[in-house]
C-alpha cells in the first residue's frame, strides 16, 4: 500500500509554517535590494545631469545616491526583520470552535 500524502516529509515541509515565514522574509529582502538597486540608478542619472550642469565641485552630489540606497536597505531589513520575527501562523484560529462556528474557518457554523 502506498504511503497518503500526510504521511510524506516532503508534503509536511511544504506546509511547514516556519519554512513560508522564512520565504516571506526573503521575499521582502529581494524587494529591498530590487528597490534600492533602482533608487540607485535614477539617482546616479540625476548626480551625473547636476554634476554636468553645475560649475565648480559638487563631488558629494556622487554620494547622495549611496546614502539612499543606504536607508532603503535598512528600512526594508527592519520590515523583514519583523516579519521574520511573528510568531508562526500554525493551524487554524481556535476561536471559531469557542464561538460555535464548527471545527473549521471555512465550514459555516455547521459541524
Amino acid at each position: 500500500m502506498a504511503p497518503s500524502a500526510s504521511d510524506d516529509p516532503l508534503v509536511a515541509k511544504a506546509f511547514d509554517a516556519n519554512k513560508h515565514e522564512e520565504l516571506a522574509r526573503a521575499v521582502e529582502q529581494l524587494l529591498g535590494y530590487l528597490v534600492a538597486m533602482v533608487a540607485w540608478l535614477i539617482g546616479m542619472v540625476l548626480a551625473l545631469a547636476y554634476f554636468g550642469m553645475t560649475d565648480g565641485f559638487v563631488g558629494w552630489v556622487f554620494l547622495v545616491p549611496f546614502a539612499v540606497v543606504g536607508v532603503i536597505l535598512y528600512l526594508f531589513g527592519r520590515w523583514a526583520n519583523k516579519a521574520g520575527s511573528a510568531p508562526p501562523k500554525v493551524g487554524y484560529d481556535r476561536g471559531h470552535e469557542a464561538a460555535g462556528l464548527g471545527d473549521r474557518p471555512d465550514s459555516g457554523g455547521v459541524r
